[in-house]
């Protein structure tokens, strides 16, 4: 009898998030189409550092946009491949388009904080859309995402764009994010409440309303964070400013974020802890309940008890991976592999931790 409410707590927070990813998957946190509302300029912004193999498709993208009232500024961040001299073919053939080759970092400043500031400081635009150079854009992404802000009157806009996985080892490894985002977080109480914990960007895609970004310069405040998205979010929640969170699709953005899955754990080392909250401890004990707790509910649980933690882990794989328009087959046959490569991120961001280094880039950003 002890053991059964020792387990007991297991089971309901698999229900409890199952019942997230239930919100989640009935509210449908997709971009909406609205009618613009006025023809207001976009600075798009891109830091780049070595992303020769990248940014070409997203420049072609962003040059067959929809809307014209454009600009597209890359900052190129001591690059050591060919990224400066693919930039160069769009400046010279078309005008909206500007290459700033980026100095010597700043001490106490990371790699990408420094660019978007830099590259804030030029921009002209009524609203600032920052893009990774990996990410890929529908013709009329900016024109939408555009009309969405004015709609909902929104200070900040982002994006989870829809994950292209191009290898088993992306396929075990990138769905984890999805995974703990989707069950822990309704993303529509991103913008329905005014709580700064429940906040969540994505810095692949983050649009800002210009005048609130002049007047508190994110970047520059967040400049030595290696999550700044994420702080960013919570930052703009506790001004009161309007956010909103939402999936992308296969027709709006996405990205092929890594291209095996070492290189994918090595990525997400870095930030796996701010999904819950910064808190190591409380990322531990999530990472122990879902590795070890089917074991205990079979073990210690009567059958209906162990129906209910089933079913609520299967139906929250299957509707995340709707929601995410991967392979729902996939996502359960993979799941024992997917709650490894878990493991890994968090035995990684840990070791890190404890060394004080965590490199990214070919910088050190820990």
């Amino acid at each position: 009898m002890i053991m059964f409410y020792i387990v007991l707590p297991i089971v309901v927070f698999a229900f409890v998030r199952f019942l997230v990813a239930l919100f989640n998957y009935l509210t449908q946190p997709y971009l909406r189409k609205y009618p613009l509302k006025s023809p207001s300029s976009v600075s798009v912004l891109i830091p780049a550092r070595n992303e020769e193999a990248n940014i070409r498709n997203l420049l072609t993208d962003l040059q067959s946009q929809t809307y014209g009232s454009i600009e597209v500024i890359v900052y190129n961040d001591s690059s050591t491949d060919g990224t400066r001299q693919v930039v160069e073919e769009f400046v010279k053939t078309d005008n909206r388009f500007r290459l700033i080759n980026g100095q010597a970092l700043p001490d106490g400043w990371l790699g990408k904080n420094n660019a978007c500031h830099q590259l804030a400081l030029l921009a002209k635009g009524d609203y600032l859309l920052f893009l990774d150079a990996d990410v890929r854009v529908q013709n009329d992404f900016v024109e939408q995402t555009l009309a969405y802000m004015q709609h909902k009157k929104l200070h900040l806009l982002s994006f989870f764009p829809y994950q292209v996985l191009g290898s088993f080892g992306e396929a075990i490894t990138v769905p984890v994010m999805q995974w703990i985002l989707l069950s822990l977080l309704p993303l529509k109480l991103v913008t329905w409440s005014r709580y700064s914990s429940l906040s969540a960007a994505n810095g692949q895609m983050m649009m800002f309303k210009a005048e609130i970004y002049r007047k508190h310069r994110f970047h520059e405040m967040f400049r030595n964070n290696p999550v700044e998205d994420i702080v960013i979010a919570r930052y703009v929640k506790r001004l009161t400013y309007r956010m909103a969170t939402l999936l992308g699709l296969p027709g709006d953005i996405r990205c092929r974020m890594y291209v095996s899955g070492n290189d994918a754990i090595e990525g997400f080392s870095k930030n796996v802890c701010e999904f819950f909250g910064g808190n190591r401890k409380v990322m531990f004990v999530f990472a122990t309940i879902t590795t070890l707790g089917p074991f205990a509910v079979i073990l210690f649980m009567p059958f209906p008890m162990i129906f209910i933690y089933f079913f609520s882990v299967l139906m929250a794989r299957i509707m995340i991976a709707d929601l995410s328009k991967q392979s729902v087959i996939k996502s359960v046959i993979l799941f024992p592999l997917q709650q490894m490569s878990f493991i890994q991120m968090v035995v990684r961001w840990e070791k890190n931790r404890r060394d004080g280094t965590l490199m990214w880039k070919g910088r050190k950003i820990v």
